[in-house]
């Protein structure tokens, strides 16, 4: 992959996309509950070195997978939740090109900080929240979660959220550069409250699924994790 690819950048304000998703559709963040909190702040003590872990010009030979199969579209509106120091956006902006439009929220201050210096584009935003909490409906064409489903602590709620943030049919991702038994395995010799975060076992992801309203389209399990859905 080329940088001299990748969308082009601007230093411009950002005005048109802060009037199209802007802070009236986040939900004050003292209404994030105690779990999230705590993970809030687990992540804000790592960010540097996770940023130190992940950063890299190109992805590696698992993301890649991930990114082809992801079936993003030019003008399309995504939300990359959970977006941490912004490791996905430019690859979904690639894929979406100029006309298309990419909010990253994420609950981590640090995080954040780190990906606003790293990215400057017109048609993406940077959002602190919690991705549940979102006032806004039928609005994104996909919905990505790379790395983020275990830390979500109540996970019917998160993907009842998802769905009502999806237009109609729209594609809800569920992935990781490992498989759930890795993410597992490694989530576990981490402090709380990580150690708790768990990828559901297949029969509890379709059920969460179902009950949320989603089909599944897809659901790989091997040396990466990749689900697709789509709110039905």
């Amino acid at each position: 992959m080329s940088y001299s690819n990748w969308p082009n950048k601007t230093n411009d304000k950002t005005t048109a996309l802060t009037d199209f998703f802007n802070k009236s559709h986040l939900l004050n963040s003292r209404q994030l509950k105690e779990e999230v909190f705590k993970r809030r702040l687990f992540f804000d003590r790592v960010a540097e070195v996770w940023e130190e872990e992940h950063r890299t010009a190109e992805p590696n030979h698992n993301l890649c997978r991930i990114l082809q199969r992801m079936e993003l579209k030019p003008g399309q509106v995504v939300l990359d939740a959970g977006c941490g120091t912004g490791r996905l956006a430019p690859f979904i902006l690639k894929k979406i090109g100029p006309e298309g439009k990419l909010i990253a929220v994420d609950v981590s201050a640090n995080m954040l900080k780190i990906a606003r210096q790293k990215f400057n584009y017109h048609n993406l935003i940077f959002y602190q929240a919690d991705v549940c909490e979102l006032e806004v409906s039928g609005l994104f064409d996909q919905v990505i979660c790379l790395c983020l489903l275990p830390h979500l602590p109540d996970k019917e709620l998160a993907l009842r959220s998802f769905r009502k943030y999806l237009k109609a049919e729209g594609q809800f991702i569920i992935a990781h550069t490992t498989s759930r038994e890795e993410v597992n395995r490694y989530h576990a010799q981490l402090p709380e409250p990580i150690c708790c975060d768990q990828l559901p076992e297949r029969p509890e992801m379709i059920k969460l699924l179902q009950r949320t309203g989603f089909t599944m389209l897809e659901l790989e399990e091997s040396d990466i994790y990749f689900l697709r859905a789509v709110s039905s």
